[in-house]
């Protein structure tokens, strides 16, 4: 009985995330797509604009105001084989040129950035780097990449320089180094090696823990950025894209439960609750709880899991890194509510034992119904 109700709860799971891909994707557009231009932000450019005219370029457009004077030319090149995708996926960028040939501004078109995350790049200031460049100094230009935000606007500089060298035909290849160094990729593949290993022969490893939860909170976490969330799952729904280093975190901690019914990912992955449990070993009093105040949270956190699914699928919130503290180890642009979660469960975590993965976690819980029990706590 307790075999055909885990069969049931992983397949109403993976119907429920199946749903909400056909709901929230959006398709790839075909090979003949006119380059429909994102107005609105091509509007951003020119404050003045009323109506844009195709030149005999593809994507490139004449912008006019009400009186019909030409403001300028905006560039909408489409995502391909040389662009790099941004944390949730593929983007467009539109670039404005005024009259004299110098760049009016740039501004994000069609995107799946969290739009917290988007908000603090521009108030950041990256999007006016390229003003007052004529089209050729901005195709070379090596502009700064923001800390905290870097796969994003390596992609954002990448799409630039696609619509520049398009644009004037100059043989300037986008950016196509990987947002993901290779010493990073290869740090967090060895970290994965061993906290499989961990999972596997937790005895043998337990001297190493707190060496083990370092890592996991440096590399995965403030280097790496490399936290499940709901935020990206939101982002790989809709864009159909997810990054390697992502991707296979994402399958360990999906396949491995279901077969071994342990938890993989929240024991031995997640780096905020690493955090937690590191900050928990500070020998402090710490508060136990009733197995029947435990089955009420339990309760609890699939109650919260399925608010966030609704939040998602129905697109109630733009932006769900606000419910989970992850976003927080990318604090120069996170936003303030994670920040806020995660301040508060980690001076919480001194007195309770990994409060955050026990009372809420909506990730932790969705990926613990993988498992033969509870994974949550070790």
């Amino acid at each position: 009985m307790k075999k055909f109700f885990r069969i049931f709860r992983i397949s109403a799971v993976i119907l429920v995330f199946v749903a909400a891909f056909f709901v929230l994707h959006k398709p790839a557009e075909p090979k003949t797509d006119d380059c429909s231009l994102d107005k609105e932000a091509a509007k951003q450019i020119f404050g003045t604009a009323e109506t844009f005219e195709k030149t005999g370029v593809e994507c490139v457009f004449n912008v006019f105001d009400t009186a019909k004077n030409q403001l300028g030319k905006v560039l909408y090149a489409k995502p391909d084989e040389t662009s790099i995708a941004g944390f949730g996926g593929n983007l467009r960028v539109v670039v404005g040129i005024s009259p004299d040939g110098k760049i009016a501004g740039i501004e994000l078109g069609e995107n799946y950035e969290s739009v917290g995350f988007i908000e603090r790049v521009r108030d950041e200031g990256f999007f006016k780097k390229w003003n007052g460049l004529s089209v050729e100094e901005a195709a070379k230009a090596d502009v700064d990449t923001v800390s905290g935000a870097t796969m994003s606007t390596r992609a954002i500089k990448s799409m630039v320089a696609l619509n520049l060298s398009k644009y004037s035909g100059m043989e300037i290849p986008a950016d196509q180094q990987d947002a993901t160094p290779l010493w990073l990729k290869i740090a967090v593949f060895v970290i994965l090696a061993y906290s499989l290993f961990a999972f596997f022969f937790p005895q043998k490893t337990a001297k190493f823990r707190t060496f083990q939860l370092v890592l996991l909170v440096v590399i995965l976490g403030f280097i790496g950025g490399s936290a499940l969330s709901f935020e990206s799952f939101k982002n790989w729904l809709i864009s159909g894209n997810i990054a390697l280093v992502p991707l296979v975190i994402l399958c360990l901690a999906l396949i491995l439960p279901i077969i071994f019914g342990r938890n993989f990912y929240c024991n031995f992955v997640c780096p905020f609750g690493a955090m937690q449990e590191f900050l928990g070993k500070i020998p402090l009093p710490k508060k136990s709880f009733s197995a029947k105040f435990m089955k009420k949270v339990t309760i609890f956190k699939v109650i919260l899991l399925v608010a966030i699914y609704v939040l998602m699928i129905f697109k109630l919130v733009e932006d769900l890194t606000i419910f989970e503290p992850f976003s927080a180890f990318k604090f120069e642009v996170a936003a303030l509510p994670s920040l806020i979660i995660a301040a508060v469960f980690l001076i919480i975590s001194l007195f309770v034992s990994r409060p955050w993965c026990r009372f809420f976690c909506p990730t932790g819980t969705l990926l613990s119904i993988f498992a033969k029990r509870n994974g949550g706590e070790i």
